[in-house]
């Protein structure tokens, strides 16, 4: 037996193996040929009887090319070579069929990218799988914790083997050195076990420990990302002990975080880290929320077991807290609270509850693209076989086998596959970053990271599975025949499976289709009526944007800052007005107080929780939003003048329902030291949590009386945000460098990102609905027109025989509406079970909307109409004669 190295070498001098085969054996021959004529034989019958005792020439051939070199690998580089010629011969078919493959294949890698990289890619730490995220739910906000629970879970080592506790990543100015410029950049505040408890070594330094966290600020110490040490400092050792200024800080670089690992967010990566103990807020304070809590489990801990205990705790911790408060309202809202052992390997996300539900309906979608792409090339693969059945049946009869055709056959498909991936690559490329494009300004990018080994991994197996989907059945059946009947009848046999076949996957795509089209009109009437929803003010185009000052300024001092931009602000070319409003449109965030209204049942016993914005004068004027009765806060409205409020119309129907006067009404914030309130003015409801939220008593605070340190920047313009940008954050960077202003948008450019998951879901909801029906209609062509040419000879006996040619014409798109009503027999009350599963997405419509159901039967019973009208017309105009001439 021919070693393993001499049959990989044999492979790459196949051509000089041959070339010295074939001079072998023609020697051979000449040998054998010699010594028969000098028996006496003449020329011919010398070497005829040469070429006899020899044995078939061919045939030694390829037993001596079984021998020397890896001949699976020799047939499947012929067959490859075989097929692309045939590919080549048809374009119109290669490029269909590839186009098809590359939309269903792209689709499928761009959503799995986003997915993977958002909900399933691990963090790089030791151990992910071990960790585990404490998450709080109910009451008041989501997710953080408190510092003395953080030290209570701590404590828990009979769960936790590690635990850690981080802070939200946090906007700050950042300088080295008192002559280099400083930048925004992002810092995340840890315990000092953050690093340790990951398993997260340093590249350069140290890192934290439990001593550089022990008491507020006592030890200034920073530690960099890889990644901002490589921007910012080029890489340099000497960092370490250098000290730089972060915020209004001044702090101690210690170490640089091992490569590649960027915190334990997904939206958003911190360029460095500082000890907990330097947020600036309180540790002590049991009610102060700022702490977001992970744990690593210790080996055999179940995240249930965790969960259940943690609850325990947690909620004895609460009825400590607030189980005798006296409001009864406040009590249980605290009481309410609960928290949520997650896991935590895949890291934290903002992102995740808003986009994951959006990601797995895209990523059923893609599926079911798939499906309806591999079905269509399955289509264009059964009737290119039917096509060569004389080829085939020739090739039966001179020896080839049934297998050794199918294989052939699928090498072709995998050619087409690998095309189709390819092409699909690009399209998935261009797709996420379409995607991305409908993602939050603030939101971050989780996406940004190259594609790895498992989205590889991926599309590979992706690829096979299209392979299998509209390979194997055409390979198969184009076999199917008897080479002998085929031939006599030249080519045609077995028509009648062959179509039926054709027949089904044309139905199933159909019925694919009628599922993604449900589904595309599903979310395009509920983004429709998220549309509708009313404002409660007119200006869209205002635009909005936030002014980021230091946390530890003080409350006179960022009143000053911000009066001072407001009025450059007021400056600026083309502005018209000024305002501010905290937390302001569509910003996110809320602050609630507990009021006592006089007259009310509802705070008759004990005051009543309703949320709070402060707003500057001119708010509501410059967003569209006149009061419906009284004023608006003005200038006059100072912190000596008598205090006032203006309340939004749920307010009145809650707690003065009926009310005729309600300017009249005083309110009470303070049961202690009472410090009456009037209502000055009262406005319509306005959604700023969100069109999905619901519109809680809201009161409106005036800025000069309820100072604010954080919110949005109105501003009315006739000149568009982008232009006015960098004038913006000119005027913000001459306030000095801790003070930064975000991107300037509209309202109704927030708006729309408050929604970005129900406008991806339906954009690319309708893509792919579309794409779904172009797909069926060049399915349902297909097989109609494949259907009329092989009718032609009775459709040309019908006509000779007296039938009108509208009849013919009718024939043929009553076999195209069948197919298309017996896929809408199948996929409709498959969307109906699948619409009910999206139920919790949609807004405002049912699951069973009659208006999505009723539409994707009339467009798809329309396109099955549209798709056959031309093999039907093509049919209706046959030649009778010309037709039975040919026959």
């Amino acid at each position: 037996m021919m070693a393993w190295w001499k049959r990989i070498a044999a492979f790459f001098q196949g051509a000089r193996l041959d070339r010295d085969l074939e001079d072998e054996i023609a020697a051979h021959l000449a040998m054998q040929e010699d010594e028969f004529r000098q028996r006496g034989m003449s020329a011919p019958q010398a070497r005829a009887e040469a070429r006899r005792e020899f044995g078939g020439v061919a045939q030694a051939a390829e037993a001596y090319r079984q021998g020397r070199g890896l001949p699976w690998l020799e047939t499947a580089v012929k067959d490859a070579r075989y097929a692309w010629r045939g590919l080549a011969r048809n374009p119109g078919f290669t490029v269909a069929a590839v186009l098809s493959l590359a939309l269903g294949i792209g689709a499928n890698t761009a959503i799995f990218s986003m997915y993977h990289a958002l909900l399933m890619r691990t963090l790089p730490v030791s151990h992910p799988e071990q960790l585990v995220t404490l998450y709080r739910t109910g009451g008041w906000g989501r997710g953080f914790s408190s510092y003395p629970l953080y030290r209570e879970v701590r404590g828990r080592t009979d769960l936790f083997s590690g635990t850690i506790g981080r802070t939200g990543i946090e906007k700050t100015s950042f300088r080295n050195g008192d002559s280099t410029p400083s930048e925004t950049a992002q810092v995340e505040y840890v315990t000092g076990n953050y690093f340790a408890m990951l398993g997260v070594p340093p590249a350069i330094g140290r890192v934290f420990t439990d001593d550089d966290n022990r008491t507020p600020k006592a030890h200034p110490l920073a530690v960099l990302s890889y990644d901002f040490w490589q921007r910012r400092f080029g890489g340099a050792s000497a960092v370490l002990g250098e000290t730089v200024t972060s915020g209004t800080e001044r702090v101690t670089v210690i170490g640089v975080a091992a490569r590649g690992f960027r915190g334990v967010e997904v939206d958003r990566h911190p360029d460095f880290w500082e000890p907990a103990m330097m947020a600036g807020e309180d540790p002590a304070n049991p009610s102060s929320f700022w702490l977001w809590i992970i744990g690593r489990r210790q080996p055999g801990v179940t995240i249930s077991q965790a969960r259940a205990a943690i609850e325990v705790l947690f909620q004895q911790r609460l009825a400590a807290l607030y189980g005798s408060n006296p409001n009864s309202g406040f009590r249980k809202t605290a009481m309410a609270q609960h928290i949520e052992v997650r896991e935590g390997g895949v890291g934290l996300s903002s992102l995740r509850e808003s986009f994951a539900t959006p990601l797995t309906i895209l990523m059923v979608a893609v599926w079911l693209v798939l499906l309806a792409a591999c079905a269509n090339v399955a289509n264009l693969l059964l009737a290119r076989g039917a096509a060569r059945q004389k080829e085939i049946a020739v090739r039966l009869s001179l020896g080839a086998t049934r297998a050794r055709l199918v294989r052939q056959s699928l090498t072709e498909s995998l050619l087409l596959a690998a095309a189709g991936t390819a092409a699909g690559t690009l399209l998935a490329w261009w797709g996420e970053r379409g995607i991305l494009r409908f993602l939050p300004a603030a939101s971050g990018n989780p996406f940004d990271a190259a594609p790895d080994g498992t989205v590889l991994a991926f599309t590979i197996a992706i690829a096979v599975l299209a392979v299998a989907l509209f390979g194997l059945a055409p390979a198969w059946r184009s076999t199917a025949i008897d080479p002998a009947e085929c031939i006599k009848s030249g080519g045609a046999q077995g028509g009648r499976r062959a179509s039926t076949l054709r027949h089904i996957l044309v139905v199933a795509q159909v019925a694919f289709s009628s599922m993604l089209v449900v589904l595309a009109a599903l979310f395009g009437h509920s983004l429709a009526a998220l549309r509708s929803v009313d404002l409660g003010f007119r200006n869209q185009n205002t635009i909005a944007f936030s002014l980021d000052m230091p946390d530890n300024w003080k409350a006179d001092r960022t009143s000053s800052v911000r009066g001072d931009f407001l009025v450059r602000m007021e400056s600026l070319p083309g502005v018209t007005m000024v305002s501010f409003g905290e937390p302001g449109p569509y910003q996110g965030g809320y602050s609630s107080i507990s009021v006592r209204v006089p007259g009310s049942q509802l705070t008759a016993h004990e005051p009543s929780w309703v949320n709070t914005q402060r707003v500057a004068p001119q708010y509501f004027d410059i967003i569209g939003s006149r009061p419906v009765l009284g004023r608006e806060f003005t200038v006059s409205d100072t912190s000596q003048s008598p205090k006032v409020a203006i309340v939004n119309e749920s307010f009145l129907r809650m707690f003065v329902p009926g009310e005729l006067h309600p300017l009249d009404r005083v309110l009470n914030f303070d049961e202690q030291k009472p410090d009456p309130v009037a209502i000055v003015g009262v406005v319509r409801d306005i959604p700023h949590q969100g069109l999905r939220e619901k519109i809680e008593p809201t009161m409106y605070l005036p800025l000069t009386q309820s100072p604010a340190s954080f919110g949005a920047v109105l501003l009315r313009s006739e000149r568009p945000a982008g232009e006015l940008a960098p004038a913006i954050r000119r005027e913000a960077e001459r306030l000095g460098p801790e003070v930064s202003a975000s991107i300037p948008r509209t309202i109704r450019q927030r708006i729309d990102e408050s929604i970005f998951q129900d406008r991806l879901v339906a954009t690319v909801g309708g893509f792919f609905g579309g794409l779904a029906l172009l797909l069926a209609a060049i399915g349902l062509y297909g097989v109609m027109a494949y259907s009329a040419a092989r009718r032609a000879r009775e459709i040309g006996i019908r006509i000779a025989m007296g039938a009108k040619r509208s009849t013919v014409l009718w024939m043929v798109l009553r076999g195209s509406l069948a197919l298309v009503i017996g896929g809408l027999a199948i996929g409709v009350p498959v969307s109906l079970v699948a619409a009910r599963k999206v139920a919790p997405v949609l807004f405002g419509i049912r699951a069973g909307d009659s208006l999505a159901f009723a539409s994707t039967v009339s467009v798809l019973l329309a396109v099955g109409l549209a798709a056959a009208l031309i093999p039907a017309r093509r049919a209706a105009s046959t030649e009778p004669m010309r037709v039975l001439r040919q026959e």
